[in-house]
């Protein structure tokens, strides 16, 4: 057995997405330390923007669905942290406590809201006799 496939079966996880992980930390790490945390939070969530983007695209195209499958793992996999960043970067803008925190719960919220009502609607509700 590979040493790629110990480590994911141990973590769940593959080593590609462990390296990115670590990579994000690494950078928030460099970002705090030498007083740029603003701009590399911007370039993270840019960056997740343009893998958003990616996976939208190569799930249109047949010949790229795997890449697509790919992208949307990783998608998901960042979407909280991107969430958070977004957060600590709307509170550089914003200074209004409540609306901060309103934008919190509306990005943690939403996705699953947005899962349960596209789950709902394609499906019908049959009631159960006694």
């Amino acid at each position: 057995m590979k040493w790629s496939n110990r480590v994911q079966i141990v973590t769940g996880q593959t080593c590609f997405h462990i390296a990115m992980h670590l990579t994000i930390v690494a950078s928030l790490i460099w970002g705090f330390k030498h007083k740029l945390l603003v701009e590399v939070s911007a370039g993270l969530v840019a960056s997740y923007v343009v893998l958003l983007v990616a996976m939208l695209i190569t799930q249109n195209v047949s010949r790229l669905r795997a890449v697509g499958d790919y992208l949307e793992e990783a998608s998901t996999t960042y979407y909280f942290g991107a969430a958070m960043l977004s957060l600590f970067l709307f509170s550089r803008v914003l200074h209004n406590p409540l609306l901060i925190c309103g934008l919190g719960v509306a990005m943690l919220i939403g996705p699953a809201l947005f899962s349960l009502f596209a789950k709902g609607s394609g499906q019908q509700v049959e009631k159960k006799r006694s």
